[in-house]
């Protein structure tokens, strides 16, 4: 089972990494509030039948669904916004951050001691994003990235949720966070532009496999995965998140990354690393 647990992971960053030119195709055409409540609509459509015919258990996970949707609405809203303004790159780079955040707050729920490790990985991250969004100094972009990088603490707050809401009824979890993320993301609907039919026309199909595959594939990859393997060892894995995203871009909307932009994620990817790994060595035997 923790075989399956861990190529559940792995898929699951493979799939992560192909939401980032997706987004950004849907994002330019509806704008993001748009984009998330259609494609939560559609994914809470979807799961409705099954959900009808499990009651009880979504009672029983009501309170943990609707945590897990307020963290997603938070995290995939602000990650929508940003990328209005930077590009799908530098957003995953920026998102992978969550690693660093999830072992910063971990540090500060006393669930690990403050440590040389934790400031170097603050110091890689920091370095890295000035790298990658302010050495160039294109105001949007930065104003971009600064958005995506909020939402990167939601998306640590959703690993470290994930980790004890595993545990509960899959189908009932992935509906109540889906149903709590679109409602959130209607709430913000009458503050943006509305898009017209033809937007609309033209961001479905990437709306439908945003739906479908990377809510809900994704989410049930996330929840069946993370029930086997820890949330530390999970993070470590989705180090490869980014990596896919950029190599899904440079081939979907030929995005490149500058000289600049290609050390800053590196730095990141490090950063990461180095929040991800603390524990994995903290827990190996002596002698």
């Amino acid at each position: 089972m923790r075989a399956k647990g861990l190529a559940a992971l792995v898929a699951l960053t493979a799939v992560w990494g192909t939401t980032f030119p997706a987004i950004k195709v849907v994002v330019s055409e509806v704008g993001f509030a748009y984009y998330v409540t259609f494609r939560y609509v559609l994914a809470t459509l979807i799961l409705l039948p099954l959900a009808l015919t499990r009651r009880k258990r979504l009672r029983r996970n009501l309170r943990w669904g609707a945590l897990l949707g307020a963290l997603y609405f938070g995290g995939i809203t602000l990650q929508g916004w940003g990328m209005e303004y930077t590009t799908a790159s530098n957003a995953a780079f920026v998102t992978g951050l969550s690693v660093v955040i999830v072992f910063a707050l971990e540090v500060a729920l006393g669930r690990e001691k403050p440590s040389a490790r934790l400031a170097g990985a603050i110091a890689l991250a920091l370095t890295g994003l000035y790298l990658m969004s302010f050495s160039g100094g294109a105001y949007r972009a930065m104003l971009g990235d600064l958005i995506v990088l909020a939402g990167s603490f939601f998306w640590a707050l959703q690993i470290i949720a994930v980790d004890r809401a595993a545990r509960g009824d899959l189908y009932s979890l992935l509906f109540l966070e889906s149903l709590f993320t679109a409602l959130g993301a209607s709430l913000v609907l009458p503050a943006t532009r509305s898009p017209t039919i033809a937007e609309v026309a033209a961001a479905l199909p990437p709306l439908a496999y945003l739906a479908t595959v990377c809510t809900i594939g994704a989410n049930a990859l996330q929840l069946y995965g993370q029930r086997y393997v820890p949330s530390v060892e999970a993070a470590l894995i989705y180090l490869l998140e980014p990596v896919f995203a950029a190599a899904f871009s440079h081939v979907a909307l030929g995005e490149e990354m500058g000289l600049a932009q290609a050390v800053g994620a590196a730095l990141i990817l490090a950063s990461m690393a180095v929040s991800s790994l603390r524990s994995l060595a903290a827990e190996k035997p002596l002698g």
